[in-house]
């Protein structure tokens, strides 16, 4: 389903529905299960608008998409280009628009108006109780919830590389907390969000450390071609040969290497260029090896080049191959 707020989109996707209908499912009542969805997507949509609006204030451009796990704000331009204040600002918007819209219903009950319909009196503590429930739970320190996203932003404005790391260890406990508790408290939907959200951080956490590597040994591949391009190789070796130890992705290896190489060989390392391609032939891959043994054999190594020709042309190991 596909709507517009005034300037920003609004994409609902069925799984939404779904979600409240399985939240309100202890309400036997047909009409009170309907009232229920209403009132969770109400209360949803504000809390997006609170992003969304504030985002907007900054110059960004929002679009809310709400789906089976709720709600998220989506911005045009990078958030991560704002200042970490405003960052701040709009994760704190979301639970606040919820609570200033709990306000409003409290406002008009001391006014006076206290609805006589007992399905209008549903609706007013189903409000409440969604929006200020849902607000102060959105407030822990835990991704992906609002207060993970600023404890995130405040960690990485103080320690600077560190902050992604630190805010996913912090939610790992606070999940497992939450997990803890919930199953004292017989809350089996809590319990689900606490295991969920300890998975997501725990994946996350893996994925930050990956990313700290890949970019270590992506920065020693500019400095080692800048290197090379300066014809000083041994500079290159000694840039890329720690780097090169770490567990970095198989795309950015095979790039390190083949630089690698290339310093080596202009080195005249041949032991060292051969105990890389006995070890990491398989990365390197047939086409740059082939070009390796070309230039051994031009060089007058002949043994080599023709150890290099029998790694191109050895069979896959069995292991390797998929149907």
């Amino acid at each position: 389903m596909e709507l517009r707020l005034g300037s920003i989109p609004l994409r609902i996707q069925g799984s939404f529905f779904l979600m409240a209908l399985l939240l309100g499912l202890n309400e036997r009542e047909p009409v009170k299960l309907a009232l229920w969805v209403v009132i969770v997507l109400v209360s949803v949509i504000i809390h997006e608008l609170g992003h969304a609006l504030m985002g907007k204030a900054f110059g960004l451009e929002p679009r809310i998409e709400l789906h089976g796990m709720g709600g998220l704000t989506y911005f045009n331009e990078g958030r991560a280009e704002v200042s970490t204040g405003k960052s701040v600002a709009i994760s704190l918007a979301g639970p606040f628009a919820g609570f200033l819209f709990a306000f409003v219903v409290i406002a008009t009950q001391l006014a006076g108006f206290h609805p006589a319909h007992p399905i209008a009196r549903d609706a007013v503590r189903l409000l409440l109780w969604v929006n200020v429930g849902w607000g102060i739970f959105n407030l822990l320190p835990m991704l992906p919830l609002d207060g993970g996203n600023v404890l995130r932003s405040l960690v990485r404005a103080i320690t600077k590389d560190h902050g992604e790391k630190i805010a996913r260890v912090v939610s790992i406990a606070v999940a497992a907390g939450i997990a803890l508790l919930s199953i004292r408290y017989s809350q089996w939907w809590v319990l689900y969000l606490g295991v969920l959200y300890a998975f997501q951080n725990v994946q996350g956490l893996r994925q930050a450390g990956q990313l700290r590597v890949d970019q270590t040994l992506a920065e020693a591949i500019q400095q080692g071609y800048a290197a090379l391009d300066r014809r000083e190789p041994k500079e290159a070796v000694a840039v890329l040969r720690p780097a090169l130890a770490t567990p970095a992705s198989a795309d950015l290896r095979q790039v390190g290497l083949k630089i690698y190489v290339a310093a080596l060989l202009r080195e005249g390392a041949w032991s060292d260029v051969m105990d890389v391609v006995e070890r990491e032939h398989k990365v390197i891959g047939a086409e740059d090896l082939s070009r390796v043994s070309q230039t051994m054999r031009e060089l007058g190594r002949e043994q080599d080049a023709a150890r290099i020709d029998e790694l191109v042309k050895a069979p896959a190991p069995l292991s390797e191959f998929r149907t």
